[in-house]
């Protein structure tokens, strides 16, 4: 019987979070265990076999100390699992534990509700605010005060221990504000105490303590106003005019980039002599860093892009890690992505898993052959001063604005636009390591998923987290706001 049937079979797939230990009762929680002890020894093997920073060859001393801290965490939380809350809080906490966000934990069983006391944080230039409120009848509205702590500790203490455990790096800005709706939310994480009390203040009022009345609501409901707590910007794609010169909106770095980046050359000459170009990644997750870098050519030119390239030393290189899984796994990518493939790429590909399935008969753990050199080779980049490097092309100025969601190869894009001297406006990026190729297993319970990196680039560095050199204050969905904002920075 697969999981999913044991758990219909125990009438709790579905069921509200905190009624599942009653329900089932002490032999429910040995089987959620026993689920809970089998994914997390799969999630474990799948990093510590396939990941490049595992593997001892390549001296990636502080991964390895996370793996280390991950099983103990693991030994240290099992005993208290006892229902699906447990079991989600588990695996949840063991994929945050890596600090990299490129390594997650994914549910495929969601309950119909859940529980909270109708308020969503949220973080707003830098601080914290009640997003959403939605009040029982006599309660005061607090929507848009001033979060200053719960149960008496302050509000930044409070938020980081529960953010460290649980969902990602409490020092990086991008993924406390990602996280923030998620902290007076219930979702039957036996490790997290509710508060009961937080301290909050309007503008203009005294502080007011606020007693949480926590109650079950449904799903759906709880998700709206999560929504609306976001205030997630969009860019868009494109090049339009407004009030302070020219906007480019590049809300990602996937094909649907090749459009702008015609726009943006076809359009050269005007965006070169306008008093400002704004290049707006709101939105954007990533994809190929080579479009951003042309629309930094078409605007800045040639001459002052290659003074800032960033120059390894001589040993660098992209390599994977040739485990048999992750093997299998461009085999399976081959077999289902062949044929948007062209002829080279293929043979390229084909090349690569040839050599990964040699290196074990050869005893290389990485493919191509990792280099002696690479334990110790990575980039430090230096500071550049805009005023030092070749004149740009243009005549005005270049505003660089980004959000919370700037991961991956957007994070190459908003350094290369910082390098090249555009103010950086908006919220702070997130962080990505060198390691890259993201790939996913089903856990053996079926419940949940757990992914794994790859590869490894070495000779380069991190990239991000990038703070703005002027902070938003305003909320990042509200386009008009924000380009009469900017447009003021002349």
């Amino acid at each position: 019987m697969n999981a999913f049937a044991w758990i219909a079979a125990l009438g709790l797939a579905a069921a509200p979070v905190a009624a599942q230990t009653s329900a089932g009762g002490e032999p429910a929680a040995k089987a959620w265990r026993a689920l809970a002890a089998a994914d997390a020894e799969a999630a474990i093997a799948l990093i510590a076999d396939n990941h490049p920073g595992a593997h001892p060859s390549l001296g990636d001393t502080a991964f390895q100390a996370r793996l280390a801290k991950a099983r103990a965490l693991v030994a240290e939380r099992l005993p208290q699992v006892a229902d699906h809350g447990g079991y989600n809080a588990l695996l949840a906490g063991l994929a945050a534990g890596f600090g990299d966000g490129h390594i997650w934990s994914r549910s495929r069983v969601q309950t119909r509700t859940l529980t909270w006391p109708g308020i969503v944080l949220a973080r707003q230039g830098g601080a914290w605010v009640v997003g959403v409120h939605k009040p029982l009848d006599g309660e005061m509205d607090v929507t848009g005060a001033r979060l200053l702590s719960c149960d008496g500790v302050a509000a930044d203490r409070w938020a980081a221990d529960r953010i460290a455990q649980f969902y990602g790096d409490p020092a990086v800005e991008a993924q406390v504000a990602t996280a923030a709706y998620q902290l007076l939310i219930d979702d039957g994480n036996p490790f997290l105490k509710r508060p009961a009390t937080c301290t909050v203040q309007k503008n203009g009022e005294a502080p007011q303590a606020v007693a949480l009345a926590w109650r079950a609501d449904s799903r759906r409901s709880v998700e709206d106003a999560v929504v609306a707590s976001l205030a997630n910007g969009r860019a868009g794609m494109g090049v339009t005019p407004f009030d302070g010169g020219y906007w480019i909106g590049l809300e990602t770095l996937s094909a649907e980039a090749g459009a702008v980046v015609e726009a943006v050359e076809a359009q050269a000459d005007a965006l070169r002599a306008a008093p400002m170009v704004v290049v707006d990644l709101r939105g954007n997750g990533g994809g190929n860093s080579a479009y951003a870098e042309a629309i930094a050519t078409a605007l800045a030119g040639e001459q002052r892009l290659d003074a800032v390239a960033v120059r390894s030393s001589g040993c660098m290189g992209a390599f994977w890690r040739a485990s048999p899984g992750n093997i299998e796994g461009r085999n399976a990518f081959r077999a289902e992505a062949s044929g948007r493939m062209s002829a080279d790429a293929l043979t390229g590909f084909d090349a690569l898993t040839a050599d990964m399935m040699a290196a074990g008969g050869e005893g290389r753990a990485f493919s191509p052959a990792l280099p002696a050199c690479a334990s110790q080779a990575a980039v430090a980049k230096k500071p550049v001063d805009p005023a030092r490097l070749p004149k740009s092309a243009m005549a005005g100025r270049l505003i660089l604005v980004t959000d919370r969601a700037c991961f991956s190869s957007c994070l190459i894009a908003a350094d290369l636009f910082r390098r090249i001297g555009a103010l950086h406006v908006g919220e702070a990026t997130d962080v990505s390591t060198r390691y890259m190729e993201v790939r996913e297993i089903l856990l053996p319970s079926g419940l949940r998923t757990f992914s794994t990196l790859q590869k490894v680039a070495v000779g380069l560095g991190d990239y991000g987290p990038y703070q703005p050199h002027i902070l938003y204050p305003g909320r990042l969905d509200d386009d008009a706001a924000l380009k009469a904002w900017v447009a003021d920075l002349r």
